[in-house]
């Protein structure tokens, strides 16, 4: 077994918990949020970072205690195999739309970036990740999940330094993001009554709380050796997504303290210019995160050896 999967792999289990309640979409969609409403949109986030956070004190060695491969192997033992059958089959047309959404996220990012094809980006993208998961299973995406989260830990957290260091710290930044008469940085613009914003996020609140302990979406943690891996894999994930939302969005709360206007910048985006939010950081304000960029030939490379052993 490969030295980073012993003894369960605690750590690549909780990186794959943690990749997968974010996607591209994190840096555009989000990002112009963030950009436009402040703090707002990261309350899903730290929703998110709730939900494994009940992962960690309860859920995480339950799920690991049902001994199943699967959760559809859970389903199977709880109601027979008519229903694993018509839950499965009744869950794709929503789990394709879902991964057209995080595809094109990707799309929109590389296309933006690297004048790509998005079409093209979307099949190749989607072919390629159909093939590895069909062909390694679950160690594969696991594995997979953990050189992401390493690489976009590196650049994300970069491109925040940098944030912080041209924007003069964090409470500038924070000091500086203009809002409208009566609103805030925490609940951000165009919101006639507080009380929307908190029943808002209340909802949030539950809704990641059930995304995130459900019997579905508990096979992240059937793959840890123990109990004991599995509640220390729901807390780095629970930590990594209480931190990821300050990382992911500084850069869009900078520019948007600047001044920048993004519709000037990307008239072609038209109201869509916020999701342009943290190109625009990368572009013209970060290019040393092109250094870390350059991490992921070597990553992989390594990661090859690794397979080899």
């Amino acid at each position: 077994m490969l030295w980073w999967m012993v003894d369960g792999g605690w750590w690549m289990v909780g990186a794959t918990a943690f990749m997968t309640q974010f996607s591209a979409w994190t840096f555009t969609g989000a990002a112009g949020k963030a950009y436009s409403d402040g703090f707002a949109v990261a309350m899903i986030f730290v929703a998110n970072a709730f939900g494994y956070l009940m992962n960690y004190l309860y859920f995480a060695p339950k799920f690991r205690q049902l001994r199943v491969v699967t959760p559809i192997d859970a389903i199977r033992m709880r109601f027979g195999s008519k229903n694993e059958q018509v839950f499965t089959w009744s869950s794709m047309p929503n789990s394709v739309i879902s991964a057209g959404i995080w595809l094109n996220g990707l799309a929109i990012i590389a296309s933006g970036i690297f004048g790509f094809d998005m079409e093209t980006t979307i099949w190749l993208t989607g072919l390629v990740v159909l093939i590895m998961s069909v062909s390694g299973g679950s160690w594969a995406v696991i594995a997979s999940d953990f050189m992401q989260m390493v690489i976009i830990m590196a650049v994300t957290v970069t491109c925040a330094v940098i944030a912080v260091v041209h924007g003069g710290g964090v409470s500038n930044i924070i000091n500086d993001f203009p809002v409208e008469e009566g609103a805030s940085f925490i609940s951000g613009n165009n919101l006639n009554y507080i009380s929307v914003f908190g029943i808002w996020a209340f909802c949030i609140f539950m809704k990641q709380f059930s995304i995130t302990n459900n019997m579905l979406n508990s096979y992240r943690y059937l793959a840890a050796k123990d109990s004991k891996n599995a509640k220390k894999a729901a807390l780095l994930a629970c930590v990594l997504m209480t931190i990821g939302p300050v990382i992911w969005f500084l850069p869009s709360w900078f520019i948007a303290s600047q001044g920048v206007d993004l519709v000037a910048q990307y008239p072609e985006a038209g109201n869509k210019a916020g999701d342009f939010a943290y190109l625009y950081f990368v572009e013209n304000t970060c290019l040393q995160v092109w250094l870390v960029c350059s991490l992921p030939p070597c990553l992989l490379q390594q990661c090859l050896l690794w397979t080899q052993v």
